[in-house]
């Protein structure tokens, strides 16, 4: 592809592993210098930017932070603009679930769950609409979401669909409020992908995962720069027309058929 990310600044949250690795990728290739964020891996970080230095000569820095705090989410960007001297796409994907039986939720643990997945949306893209918003500069957000924003087969996930479901409001919502300033704010709709948590069920219940691969009208799961090469699309100019838009990258999960 090329679709004009040559020499743009993207951040990443959660970057480090998974998804966000996969997204990392796809920006390396097409040209985009990086700024990965990570939460408490420091050392999956490295070997990322070091892979992505060698097999396609990106420029990437590593940027600890937790994006639920607002004074990390000011250094993160600190970080960005002092690497690379501007930012032009923010992409969310840091975000954690956990199953627990509804009854058992406590207050810390919604809190939490919040923090980790809408709060920290939220955050970020406001701190982007702040720095981006006086250069007069366009601008690209993508949200990364989850089949669980819209439906959810699997109990003891309640925060965690009432957070996805949430963050699909905010996307439309930004949208709305952001259009006028020349940024165009988007989401991506994951299922399945082979990252983190299937890889581990994989490896140690390959009978459940197969199980899930069978609910997917596609028959396999996703790949992390499947997911990554529709956040490429989204951030570009050749997708204009996209706004508040949520792509449903489930492989069919919602026709359920």
């Amino acid at each position: 592809m090329n679709l004009g990310h040559q020499g743009k600044v993207v951040i990443i949250t959660g970057g480090s592993k998974g998804i966000g690795a996969g997204i990392c990728e796809v920006f390396a290739k097409e040209g985009a210098n990086l700024v990965i964020n990570y939460h408490s891996d420091p050392v999956g970080a490295q070997a990322l930017i070091d892979r992505l230095q060698k097999e396609y000569g990106c420029k990437s820095v590593a940027v600890k932070g937790d994006v639920g705090k607002e004074d990390d989410v000011k250094a993160i960007f600190d970080a960005a603009i002092g690497a690379f001297g501007k930012v032009d796409v923010l992409v969310n994907n840091a975000g954690r679930g956990y199953t627990i039986d509804f009854r058992e939720i406590t207050l810390e643990q919604w809190n939490q769950g919040l923090n980790d997945n809408l709060t920290g949306q939220f955050l970020m893209s406001r701190e982007f609409a702040r720095r981006v918003i006086p250069t007069g500069k366009p601008g690209w957000i993508v949200n990364i979401l989850s089949k669980a924003s819209m439906t959810s087969t699997t109990q003891g996930r309640v925060c965690y669909v009432a957070n996805k479901a949430g963050e699909v409001g905010l996307t439309h919502a930004m949208a709305v409020d952001l259009t006028q300033y020349g940024i165009h704010v988007n989401g991506v709709m994951p299922g399945f992908v082979m990252a983190n948590t299937l890889l581990k069920q994989h490896k140690e219940d390959p009978a459940e995962f197969q199980r899930r691969v069978n609910r997917v009208p596609l028959k396999r799961v996703g790949e992390p720069w499947e997911i990554g090469t529709m956040v490429a699309f989204l951030a570009s100019d050749q997708c204009q027309l996209a706004v508040g838009t949520v792509v449903d990258m489930t492989g069919g999960l919602l026709l359920g058929f």
